[in-house]
């Protein structure tokens, strides 16, 4: 009876450490995710904070810097936020496609990426529209 005891409070005990580090862990991963426009209308909160930006590649901002970073501008709504991204860039990021972008806006205003994502911008549109988009 008493070693049953024993075993019941060793596993209660095992379960709480695992059910806290599962818990410590999953807080301390959450990123604030926010579009271009809602990140303005929340500075200067966000400044030196980790978040997830979303927005549209503007058409003809990216450019290729000297020291192997990426720059280029996204937008959504009335908002436009420069970027800077010095990793591996994914194969279908281009001019127009929906991009989310992780890391921290810096005091003048350019938002230091760590993690780019590209949103395929036809894996789940209809031929319609994708045949009034050719033709635009």
């Amino acid at each position: 009876m008493k070693a049953n005891r024993g075993l019941v409070a060793a596993v209660a005990v095992i379960a709480c450490l695992v059910s806290w580090l599962v818990f410590a862990g999953v807080r301390d991963s959450m990123v604030y995710y926010v579009t271009v426009d809602e990140l303005f209308s929340q500075t200067p909160e966000v400044y030196g904070e980790k978040v997830r930006v979303s927005g549209t590649v503007v058409s003809g901002s990216i450019r290729n810097e000297i020291d192997d970073s990426l720059r280029f501008t996204m937008e959504a709504g009335a908002g436009r936020l420069d970027v800077e991204y010095g990793g591996v860039v994914p194969d279908i990021f281009a001019d127009g496609v929906e991009a989310v972008v992780e890391g921290e806006l810096s005091s003048d205003n350019v938002f230091r990426a760590d993690l780019l994502l590209a949103k395929c911008p036809t894996k789940y549109e209809s031929e319609d529209s994708l045949y009034e988009r050719k033709k635009s």
